[in-house]
């Protein structure tokens, strides 16, 4: 800002020294370049020889008028920057709050998720033990029917030798075949 300042006050000088009349009364015509520091238009007014009446102040109200004028617009300009970057910056805090938002959002859903989660695979195992404590307690029943039914049959096997013996005792000894 401080090289914007220094720069148009050097243009500044440089424009009243060229708009000072000389003896005659007529304007200088030596141009001082633009890009010229306040210390160097100094020097060029003070190389210049004074003018005994300044007749005519226009060219310097009209330089003065021109500044004020730019003054302005510049200020005008760094006014409208300002308020659109605070509503940029406005619109990024809000921005910023809505992520936030939905971050927290997002954890609580995974973490809910988590949770269902742990609670379904719980009773998936709860459920499967329950089924094979049923199928265990299934399989050893019919285990037991098993040994049962075969403990019976032997006992059918032993009667059914019982009665042939018995059979062939009651039969006439000349019928009797060995066994």
């Amino acid at each position: 800002m401080a090289a914007i300042d220094e720069a148009f006050w050097a243009h500044l000088d440089a424009r009243i020294i060229a708009n000072r009349p000389d003896d005659q009364g007529r304007p200088l015509t030596t141009a001082i370049p633009t890009g010229t520091s306040a210390a160097v238009g100094a020097a060029a007014a003070a190389a210049l020889p004074p003018s005994p009446a300044l007749s005519d102040w226009t060219g310097v109200l009209d330089t003065l008028t021109a500044a004020k004028s730019a003054a302005q617009q510049q200020e005008a300009r760094l006014r409208a920057q300002a308020a659109e970057q605070a509503a940029l910056l406005e619109e990024l805090k809000r921005t910023q709050q809505e992520v936030q938002a939905l971050e927290a959002l997002l954890s609580g859903v995974r973490s809910q998720a988590d949770t269902k989660m742990e609670e379904l695979q719980a009773q998936a195992e709860a459920r499967v033990r329950d089924l094979q404590a049923v199928a265990t307690a299934q399989l050893q029943a019919m285990e037991e029917r098993a040994r049962a039914a075969e403990a019976r049959a032997e006992a059918a096997e032993d009667w059914l030798k019982r009665i042939e013996q018995a059979s062939r005792a009651l039969l006439p000894a000349d019928q009797r075949v060995a066994a």
